[in-house]
């Protein structure tokens, strides 16, 4: 004879062949391991879904309005009354979202490592957007400047900030501190940010040969696979864009705020075929993902610099 019998959290059947013995499942376990067991029928915050399984907190709710239907008093409680009897409760915000929901207030210093990166609202990006920003301090140098009253130093940061998604921006600062001209650099990159477009998410469009002042940039887009093969300033401004297949050179001066300058410029020169297309009337064909399926090995007798 079978019987249905409910301990602790956790339903099952007890045979009265196996004794004191209780199946869950495909397996039998003492009456002790059973008790001991998590209950299943009830939703966890923590490992379910609640906003997955309101429909069966809703079926709650329309049975206990059904059991007080006489106490009008009750009815105003449903929610709470069906909360505590099934062991639901409200998903911490710290859990359920890795980030805060409202952004902190103006000035607030958010980041975890004792950085300097600020959100508040003049910025003009959203909060969400803002913590997922790189960020990467190019130059840091003292300054002196010469006056009737004698030197006046002051420090001089250059930053360069970006998505990693096409966006990027740099910014200059000076204080008399490092580290508040790191600051202010960060507040001037993102306010500059720009979106750059790329071929597949990875390279340039097209090679681009562009001079800065006294500074001349190369840059050639490469096969995927190929790395970031530039100078370490440059590479540091292509991670921020989300570059990663690329080769170029600096000729010329390599005075890193020109060659950084030169970079940004460089990417604004881009022509891109869809809008070339549109302007002479043809149609487009992406002959390298049509006919050699995204991978164009480097033409014979270039260098692979």
């Amino acid at each position: 004879m079978l019987g249905s019998q409910s301990v602790g959290v956790r339903a099952f059947t007890v045979s009265a062949a196996t004794g004191d013995k209780v199946q869950l499942g495909s397996d039998y376990v003492t009456l002790k391991e059973a008790q001991n067991k998590r209950g299943l029928f009830k939703l966890d915050p923590i490992y379910d879904d609640v906003e997955e399984n309101s429909s069966v907190i809703n079926l709650w709710k329309r049975q206990k309005a059904a059991e007080l239907n006489a106490d009008a008093s009750a009815m105003s409680h449903i929610d709470e009354l069906v909360r505590k009897e099934h062991n639901i409760f409200e998903v911490p915000d710290d859990f359920q979202r890795p980030y805060p929901k409202y952004p902190p207030p103006k000035g607030a210093v958010i980041s975890d490592d004792g950085g300097d990166m600020v959100w508040s609202a003049d910025l003009k990006i959203p909060y969400e957007e803002f913590r997922r920003l790189a960020k990467k301090t190019l130059i840091v140098k003292r300054t002196v400047q010469m006056t009737r009253k004698g030197k006046m130093p002051s420090m001089y940061a250059m930053v360069v900030v970006g998505n990693g998604r096409g966006s990027a921006g740099y910014g200059e600062g000076k204080s008399d501190e490092a580290a508040k001209a790191v600051l202010f650099a960060t507040r001037a990159a993102i306010k500059n940010m720009s979106h750059f477009p790329r071929y597949d998410e990875r390279t340039l469009y097209h090679d681009i040969e562009h001079k800065f002042k006294a500074t001349k940039l190369f840059l050639w887009a490469r096969r995927p696979g190929f790395g970031c093969r530039v100078s370490p300033v440059i590479h540091n401004i292509f991670e921020c864009v989300g570059i990663h297949d690329i080769a170029g050179k600096v000729h010329g001066s390599r005075n890193p705020m020109n060659v950084i300058k030169a970079v940004f410029e460089a990417l604004k020169k881009q022509r891109i075929p869809s809008d070339l297309a549109k302007a002479r009337g043809l149609r487009l064909v992406d002959v390298n993902h049509t006919y050699y399926q995204g991978i164009r090995t480097t033409p014979v007798g270039r260098s692979k610099f």
